[in-house]
């Protein structure tokens, strides 16, 4: 009786330990998630900050894009003020002329 006694007192303890082990561990890798979740917490709101302001730095080039007039009525606005130059030298040679 004893030594059966004795024999489930030492597979109890046995099996404490084992239990005692993986509950260590189990708390150890509790840590490393835990540092990893505040880690990738911390990468995250970084992002959402970068995002933030790419999206404002892309309103911003929009509205620019929309006051900044297009190649081509640039080159049309060249060509009118050209003809406009050519125009008022003209006049002023025939001024001068006269």
């Amino acid at each position: 009786m004893a030594t059966d006694l004795h024999s489930t007192i030492q597979r109890i303890l046995g099996k404490t330990d084992v239990l005692v082990e993986k509950y260590q561990a189990l708390v150890e890798e509790l840590g490393e998630v835990e540092a990893e979740v505040r880690k990738l917490r911390n990468e995250n709101a970084s992002l959402v900050k970068e995002n933030q302001m790419l999206r404002q730095e892309n309103d911003y080039l929009k509205l620019a894009r929309s006051i900044v007039p297009s190649q081509d009525r640039l080159e049309e606005s060249k060509a009118i003020v050209n003809q406009l130059v050519r125009d008022v030298d003209k006049c002023i040679s025939q001024l001068t002329c006269k």
